[in-house]
Formats: structure tokens, sequence, C-alpha cells
């Protein structure tokens, strides 16, 4: 199987709360719900093991991105902050 950069091996639902934020030009920012957690491939080596990280997926434009696959597809997409959902202490 050649898994290359940017597949996506797994995915698992996120728990409700999460959001990511990111900025779409010089004065945008934008908040997406986080449904999501995917598995992707950032690099593989000569002998075809993959490096891989955890990225949030989220709705945007209805339609669901990961940060990397929404980057390549819209070069005025810039840094992101992933936000957790607030626990209150009782």
């Amino acid at each position: 199987m050649n898994i290359a950069p940017g597949n996506i091996l797994n995915m698992a639902t996120a728990a409700p709360g999460w959001t990511i934020t990111f900025q779409h030009g010089a004065d945008n920012q934008i908040t997406c719900p986080v449904i999501g957690w995917a598995t992707v491939v950032h690099a593989r080596d000569t002998e075809g093991a993959a490096f891989t990280s955890i990225e949030p997926v989220f709705v945007y434009l209805d339609t669901v991105w990961t940060h990397a696959e929404l980057r390549e597809h819209d070069y005025e997409v810039s840094a992101r902050v992933i936000n957790a959902p607030t626990v209150a202490l009782v």
C-alpha cells in the first residue's frame, strides 16, 4: 500500500465543545466546531514507514477539513489555535 503524505489513516469523534480558530486573510478570524480527530500522514521514509500526527477535523463552509487540507485549497488560511472545551469546577 502506498501511503502518501496528507492521507488520513483513521478518525475518532471529538467530545462536544472543541473548536478550532484560524486566520483567513489579514483581518478575518474564523472559529469552527471540531467534530473529530484524525491520524494524518505527514511524511514517509525510504522504507515506507509513515510519520503521523493527530489533527482536528472540523466543519467549514459545509465541508469537513483538516487544517492541512484547508491550507492546500485556500492559500489565505494561516495560523490555527485548537480550543479545548471549558469545564466548570464545582
